[in-house]
């Protein structure tokens, strides 16, 4: 098998074999399993939405998961994919809501020492923000392969927090075109992953 294969070839192929094209270079493979776990992902999602995240951020927090899962599992110690993979995603989520309503506890305080030090980020360490780094490649990889020039533009420009107006004004179309390609944007990003 090549490391530019046809993603059809994944269709037929176990979550464990799947794992070790992605491990391989095969990046399809890894859009594969997120096809595969996107109802996994969705309802550990619905469950705790409404914790301190919006639903599209819990849901790149499950898609995070499922890819912390294809990178670390290991089948000599006997679990299948599937259930690892649920651990991984559910994992991840919670620890999404609970960073979430820790930040917006912090943000809540005020320091009594004058110039007190801040306390290190755990996820400034460089083999967290490596991982972070090659997800968020991915991530975009899979966006690049979905979203046409125009949704890219629009989606680009909202994730910068632009209102549809100013969107609209900066890409010289309706504001009308923007609401429907975001919505396009959310349609695709839901059944793609």
């Amino acid at each position: 098998m090549s490391l530019m294969s046809d993603s059809c070839e994944f269709v037929s192929m176990p979550d464990e074999e799947l794992v070790n094209c992605y491990r391989q270079g095969m990046q399809d493979a890894f859009a594969e399993l997120s096809v595969r776990y996107l109802f996994v992902i969705r309802s550990r999602c619905r469950d705790l939405y409404g914790h301190g995240l919006e639903y599209d951020d819990l849901f790149q927090e499950g898609l995070l998961g499922l890819h912390s899962a294809v990178c670390s599992y290991q089948p000599e110690k006997g679990a299948l994919f599937r259930t690892y993979a649920g651990v991984c995603i559910r994992h991840r989520l919670v620890s999404a809501v609970r960073r979430a309503s820790s930040d917006r506890c912090l943000q809540d305080t005020v320091s009594l020492e004058e110039g007190a030090q801040d306390v290190p980020d755990p996820e400034t360490e460089p083999e967290s923000l490596l991982i972070a780094k090659e997800e968020a490649a991915e991530l975009r990889r899979v966006v690049d392969r979905s979203l046409s020039k125009g949704e890219k533009q629009v989606l680009r420009l909202y994730l910068k927090g632009y209102s549809y107006d100013r969107i609209a004004c900066e890409l010289q179309v309706s504001r009308k075109y923007c609401d429907n390609a975001m919505q396009r944007v959310r349609r695709k990003l839901r059944t793609m992953t």
